[in-house]
């Protein structure tokens, strides 16, 4: 099959299904999902869980953080397994690397991470990659460059000396076979190239070569991120018709935080937007007397009338929201001084830009007291004139893009909950480990509470966990985040949300901070081609040893060069690399960002490819993080040449 298209993502879950009922052993079997750390992947399982709970399918959960953990979790799961549903992870890897593959066992590839690998979607038919566009017609030239060079793989040969070795491997392997498998692959040849063997060896070389520089240029494209996972599977749900409420929402929810983490453009954000808005109004109940439930709101606290509209509906309706931080949760003013947006078009780590911020609000009629206060308990009548008087008063202060088009749902009579806060909460509940709750002045004895309390719900969303692994501080994390989002929307689900906000916005602080001090420090250093910044020291180190918020750390400096640096006659937009020193390993978590000119819109990162170049050519000790491979681990005694000599490699 290799790969499919989202016209016919039900058919794979069917033959998933189909697999499920005709089990191993003459047993039913079980589905095994490896999860990727991130909102999309953890929603889109969400979704899948749902999906095959209604089937009465069981399943198993496999958190996953790189692709050592993805070998482990495939060579550990148990005879019942016959379907593997991979979430975010592995889209880009070559899987025969870490797979033994086998006929028993079918691999799905559910992925946003582009370039999709080539010998996965085209090559292994024990491998099925979800995509949203039609692979066949996408990939023309390098579908034929990857089935040319994988049939006649040994021409090249007598080109490259460095070869050798794999050649004697080959030709050891092929006398311990049959005497007409030489026939065979003469007749594979042909079938593949439609060569016949009259035509010239020399025409065959040439063949491979070309083939090979398309393979080698469609990889080197740089990372960019297709269309969000849940998202896909909540398409796979409306062609199996099983829409609801709640898988509406996770689509939601995972697509959002693509948006929030700089993954996709606003144009194609504004696309999904109005397919998900259509789905929200054709979903939403409605009473004879009911407004739209895609009606827009003022942005934060807009209520839909209607006789069968209430709370408890949990309805999901259109809103333009504010691009500050968990504003309905926190202050006005911490919300927008700690926003990526409002913080780097004003300045905020220099007092001209507090005052800005200030003055901003002063010109708005509100009061730094008001604002100040936790925004739930601001007076009703500023929260109804905020939507008009930001419009008003923002592009004064360069704020032209103060609103976006989203999404919030009822939640109980707690207020509407925005789908920017389940995907901040969800992260930050991923993000949270020891060392890091520590640095942001958790008690150990809180630390503690949080292990034995998400110790006791590891098993709700896996079934049958066996591995031993959901005692791990990572794994408890995951399983938090999974609760989170419970449709059921219990107390416990919201506890673990708002646990997750609080968390967020003690990371985000920390993120302001350490980048208020990077810019007061001086710590980015200018290249010919790159910038990088180096972190030894300071109290909030451990906060930024996870790849997520490392990347909010960086994603915020681009953020701030872009805007004050823009102003400078000789600015130039070039990559940055961040650094963090991991002193109980000595090793530096590094993470490379390309940024845009423009916000909205998104450039491939090569950084991925610059690091393994890094490591290949200059032997330098590097390991690739997650499944991005633009997050690495770089040794001590490596790092200032990684920072250095990474512009060689940019184009």
């Amino acid at each position: 099959m290799g790969h499919v298209k989202l016209a016919n993502y039900s058919l794979a879950y069917k033959r998933i299904k189909n697999a499920a009922f005709e089990g191993g052993g003459g047993g039913s079997s079980t589905v095994l999902f490896l999860v990727a750390a991130d909102v999309d992947a953890i929603c889109a399982f969400r979704i899948w869980t749902t999906l095959l709970k209604s089937d009465s399918i069981s399943y198993v959960v496999v958190p996953v953080t790189g692709m050592e953990d993805v070998k482990t979790g495939v060579k550990n799961m148990s005879q019942s397994i016959r379907s593997v549903v991979m979430l975010n992870c592995g889209g880009i890897f070559n899987l025969e690397d870490y797979i033994d593959l086998s006929e028993e066992v079918t691999i799905y590839i559910l992925d946003s991470h582009r370039p999709v690998n080539l010998r996965n979607a085209f090559w292994n038919n024990e491998i099925i990659v979800f995509h949203e566009t039609d692979l066949d017609k996408e990939l023309v030239a390098e579908k034929e460059a990857i089935l040319f060079t994988e049939e006649n793989e040994y021409i090249s040969a007598d080109d490259d000396d460095d070869d050798e070795d794999e050649d004697d491997e080959r030709s050891g392997r092929e006398d311990s076979e049959d005497s007409d498998d030489d026939d065979s692959n003469s007749r594979r040849q042909r079938r593949r190239t439609g060569l016949d063997t009259e035509v010239s060896v020399g025409n065959m070389k040439k063949k491979w070569k070309e083939s090979k520089s398309i393979l080698v240029d469609y990889m080197s494209r740089g990372l960019i991120y297709g269309a969000s996972v849940a998202n896909q599977c909540y398409a796979m749900a409306l062609q199996l018709d099983r829409t609801t409420l709640d898988i509406l929402w996770l689509a939601i929810v995972g697509m959002t935080s693509q948006y929030l983490c700089e993954q996709i453009s606003h144009r194609d954000y504004s696309r999904a937007v109005r397919g998900l808005r259509d789905e929200s109004e054709r979903l939403t109940p409605k009473g004879p007397d009911a407004t739209s439930s895609a009606t827009r709101g003022n942005g934060v606290d807009a209520i839909v009338l209607g006789e069968l509209v209430t709370p408890e509906d949990g309805t999901i309706r259109s809103s333009d929201e504010f691009r500050f931080m968990m504003v309905r949760h926190w202050s006005l003013y911490d919300s927008m001084y700690h926003s990526n947006y409002v913080a780097s078009r004003l300045g905020i780590w220099r007092d001209p830009g507090r005052k800005r911020l200030m003055a901003l609000l002063a010109k708005m009629g509100f009061s730094l007291e008001e604002c100040q206060q936790g925004f739930a308990h601001m007076s009703i009548d500023l929260k109804k004139i905020l939507k008009d008087r930001i419009q008003l008063v923002a592009p004064e202060y360069g704020l032209h893009e103060i609103l976006y088009e989203s999404f919030t749902r009822a939640s109980g009579y707690q207020g509407p909950m925005s789908a920017s806060d389940v995907a901040y909460a969800v992260s930050s509940l991923m993000e949270l480990t020891p060392d890091a709750a520590v640095a942001l002045g958790y008690r150990q004895e809180w630390i503690a509470d949080q292990k034995r309390d998400s110790g006791s719900n590891t098993t709700d969303d896996s079934n049958s966990n066996d591995s031993g692994q959901s005692s791990s501080w990572w794994h408890a994390n995951f399983y938090n985040a999974c609760d989170s989002l419970d449709a059921s929307g219990g107390i416990e689900c919201g506890s673990h949300l708002r646990r997750g906000l609080e968390i967020g916005m003690k990371i985000q602080k920390a993120v302001v901070r350490q980048a208020i001090a990077v810019i007061e420090k001086q710590l980015i250093t200018s290249l010919s081609r790159h910038r990088f910044a180096i972190l030894e020291n300071g109290p909030d180190l451990p906060v930024f040893w996870n790849p997520l918020a490392l990347d909010k750390l960086a994603q915020f400096l681009v953020y701030a060069i872009r805007e004050y640096g823009s102003a400078k006659a000789n600015y130039r937009q070039m990559p940055l690399i961040v650094m963090v020193f991991k002193e109980d390993t000595r090793t530096y978590i590094a993470t490379g960002v390309i940024g845009s000119p423009v916000l909205g819109e998104v450039k491939p990162n090569t950084f991925g490819n610059i690091f393994e170049k890094l490591a290949y050519n200059d032997k330098l000790a590097i390991r690739p993080l997650g499944f991005s491979r633009t997050v690495v681990e770089v040794d001590e005694s490596d790092h200032l040449q990684v920072a250095k000599m990474a512009g060689k490699y940019m184009r």
